[in-house]
């Protein structure tokens, strides 16, 4: 199947790719693609796209929101089509990034208009070959969550939360053999949340190839101390036994549900999902720092497929959406960060903290001058070398396999993909 695709995909990245002209007078569509935001921001969205419009007579935007277990497969079904949406928010970009069919936002995009965006997210996680394919849009900065209730119970004080990455996961062991519940709500995937590449990446084993990108460095102990500790963490209890097999927001549910203590690697945007009884145990901190020193960071990515019929209108009002008035906007009605610096640099972000949301969102705002976009390795196939790192990471895990055999595994797979490249 994957090789079906990337089959269909390469030819329809070798298909004529120019915007087709509209006639004069006629009014065209831009169909744009949101993730999971229908539920809650549904006005935001259409006072946004009615305010476009009004600018813009001859625009019609048609909005779509997907669910954020769906989009990457729907986009793929849409570019195989030859329907695409004009204005993507996706996630998952390497496997679109390496086939081309993602129009090249530093072409599209004019150096002042580039230049509003932070270069940590517009260089970030579009990244390919030295070309941006993205416009950043909303931003999160990693921070932790913690429930004060199971710290007590586990005999840990409430008000002391980890600092670093190991204190947290033996944080976590504590508090599973003393109170039956999950240290840390975190689940295995190959591109979501924090994968085995990024865990590497924040305890500062980095880069994963050669500077040619003609072999892996990654089977090394110092790559396997860092996963081992992973490792140890899921078979002694500190994580949740369905890590392996989680999906879209599980890990959010486990911190909620008060199966699991902490939620590192997350923001305040979580505090919509709180009842009231849990707000009065949930308590925000700093990221727990790896020894890359730098919290991660990660933006929203919103693309423009080069097979859209208005690339020029789509990237127009992808840029819109992502504006300095806009994200702000945007920000006020949940806890998230904007990737533009006008923005960032608003009053608003610097306030006196009101709810918890703002509150956790201030640890997150503090941390954004030392955060870091925990972006793929830039290298041709990393859709796939990312899949045999979470297959081989995963059975390691279960304990099927040691970490160095895993990492040897790897190894020996990576750099056959690279031979063919």
């Amino acid at each position: 199947m994957v090789r079906k695709i990337a089959v269909l995909l390469f030819c329809l990245s070798c298909m004529g790719c120019a915007s087709s002209e509209t006639d004069q007078g006629e009014k065209i569509t831009i169909e744009f693609w949101t993730i999971a935001l229908g539920d809650a921001f549904a006005d935001y969205i259409n006072g946004m796209i009615q305010t476009y419009e009004d600018e813009h007579p001859d625009v019609r935007i048609k909005w779509v929101d997907v669910s954020g277990g769906e989009v990457s497969e729907k986009l793929l079904a849409a570019l195989v089509g030859q329907t695409p949406p004009d204005v993507v928010n996706i996630y998952d970009l390497p496997r679109f990034l390496q086939f081309g069919v993602l129009a090249d936002m530093d072409s599209l995009v004019s150096p002042e208009e580039q230049d509003k965006r932070f270069e940590n997210f517009w260089r970030g996680i579009g990244q390919y070959q030295g070309r941006n394919y993205v416009i950043p849009w909303y931003t999160g900065v990693s921070m932790l969550w913690y429930n004060r209730s199971l710290f007590e119970r586990a005999g840990l004080d409430p008000d002391q939360p980890p600092t670093t990455i190991d204190e947290m996961l033996a944080m976590g062991q504590q508090i599973y053999e003393r109170t039956g519940k999950y240290g840390v709500s975190w689940r295995l995937h190959p591109s979501l949340g924090t994968p085995p590449w990024a865990l590497l990446h924040i305890d500062g084993f980095w880069p994963l190839f050669d500077e040619e990108r003609s072999k892996t460095l990654i089977n090394d102990p110092a790559a396997a101390a860092i996963l081992q500790k992973w490792i140890t963490a899921y078979q002694n209890g500190t994580i949740p036994p369905e890590a392996l097999a989680a999906s879209h927001r599980d890990d959010v549910n486990w911190f909620i549900e008060g199966r699991a203590a902490m939620f590192p690697f997350s923001g305040g945007w979580i505090t919509r999902y709180f009842d009231q009884s849990f707000e009065r145990v949930a308590q925000p901190a700093a990221q727990p720092r790896g020894r890359l020193g730098s919290v991660p960071a990660n933006s929203q990515a919103i693309v423009v497929p080069r097979m859209s019929d208005h690339v020029e209108q789509a990237v127009d009002f992808a840029l819109f959406v992502t504006n300095d008035a806009n994200q702000l906007e945007f920000c006020r009605q949940v806890a998230i960060l904007p990737s533009t610096k006008e923005a960032a640099a608003d009053p608003y972000f610097q306030r006196e903290p009101v709810t918890l949301a703002d509150r956790a969102n201030l640890f997150s705002y503090r941390d954004i001058g030392n955060s870091i976009v925990i972006a793929p390795p830039d290298v041709t196939g990393w859709s796939r070398m990312e899949d045999v790192l979470h297959e081989e990471f995963a059975k390691a895990m279960a304990g099927k396999q040691s970490i160095e055999s895993a990492l040897q595994r790897v190894e020996r797979k990576w750099n056959h993909l690279l031979d063919y490249q």
